[in-house]
């Protein structure tokens, strides 16, 4: 069930990204009276992209959870935390070199990579333990 269930993250998360990507995000984008947000619509039109696709990379994360809990239990928290941080970290540096640093998101991701990051690698040690 956990398989399933992960298969299901996975794809939903490639067809938002793809489909709604293409149908939805594309025709939003090339609006004429988009607001300007951090000072440009440039920057309108990364946010919306940006945002949009996030969701599919911590949707892809949270699969690669559920896959580890049904598959290796006992390495859950670990890759729980560890996917986090990964994802985190994409969106954090995204947010920086994207909006070239306008984006105050990265102000929580980076955070958040670094600190799940290094609980994941404490997790690790405490499972090699037992």
């Amino acid at each position: 069930m956990l398989t399933v269930a992960a298969i299901m993250l996975l794809l939903v998360g490639a067809m938002h990204s793809l489909l709604g990507g293409k149908r939805l995000i594309a025709p939003i984008l090339r609006r004429e009276d988009l607001p300007v947000i951090l000072g440009s619509v440039e920057n309108t039109k990364i946010t919306l992209w940006a945002g949009w696709h996030a969701l599919t990379l911590f949707w892809w994360a949270q699969a690669a959870g559920l896959l580890t809990l049904a598959y290796a239990p006992e390495h859950f928290i670990p890759a729980i935390l560890g996917s986090t941080a990964i994802a985190a970290g994409i969106m954090g540096i995204c947010a920086i070199i994207l909006s070239k640093g306008r984006h105050k998101s990265w102000i929580f991701f980076l955070p958040l990579a670094f600190t799940t990051g290094y609980l994941a690698l404490e997790a690790i040690d405490i499972v090699a333990v037992n």
